[in-house]
């Protein structure tokens, strides 16, 4: 906040409390000729003002009440001076000042609140950014998961020969070593070595254990 920003808010209020000392008068001296009693007239200058203060502060409606102050000072200047004369059009108008400012009050007050929630909404469908879809991005399916898990464990390495492969399964499997190992020393998928490891189960019975030396017929 700068220095001279309180001095503007006290000249702001203080020009606000002298517009409305200077149309009170005229306001209230338009509804006494109009017909409305001593004390109910003070209530014509008392809606403006309210309607006034409202307005600035909500930033709305600012010409629309500043026009109607204007027009009614104007409309009590005349009327005053006898160059327009009380008829039922001006009653009428004068009689309708504190319903209307009733309901544009009313209203000033809900703009804060319309004003939050169209906030909300906007920010509850705001476009996504990259950084956002990246993290919420879907875990891989299982199909794709068990595509990564048959992949070869180190791509670097040379892939064998189908014989060579076949060899070291065989070899493998009479170690007693499990299918992931088996499978990255054959550069096979696991898929692969389970099916080979089930073919010489068939064929030689179980599989050896671990360390176990093996005969072989």
């Amino acid at each position: 906040m700068t220095a001279d920003k309180p001095a503007r808010d006290v000249l702001g209020w203080a020009a606000l409390v002298a517009a409305l000392a200077v149309t009170m008068s005229a306001e209230y001296a338009l509804a006494r000729a109009c017909g409305f009693g001593e004390f109910v007239a003070a209530g014509v200058p008392a809606a403006l003002d309210i309607y006034a203060v409202r307005a600035l502060r909500a930033h709305r409606d600012v010409p629309v009440v500043v026009a109607a102050m204007i027009a009614v000072n104007a409309l009590s200047h005349l009327v005053a001076a006898g160059i327009l004369g009380v008829s039922w059009p001006l009653v009428v108008a004068v009689s309708a000042i504190a319903p209307l400012v009733l309901w544009r009050v009313h209203r000033l007050a809900d703009a804060p609140a319309e004003q939050a929630n169209t906030v909300e909404t906007e920010q509850v469908f705001a476009p996504v950014s990259d950084e956002q879809s990246e993290v919420f991005a879907p875990e891989p399916t299982a199909p794709e998961a068990e595509e990564t898990e048959q992949a070869p464990a180190e791509p670097e390495q040379a892939r064998l020969s189908q014989q060579a492969a076949a060899a070291v399964i065989e070899q493998s499997w009479t170690a007693g070593l499990g299918v992931r190992e088996t499978a990255r020393l054959a550069t096979r998928a696991p898929s692969t070595v389970t099916a080979a490891f089930a073919r010489l189960e068939k064929a030689r019975g179980p599989q050896p254990l671990a360390g176990q030396l093996a005969l072989v017929k």
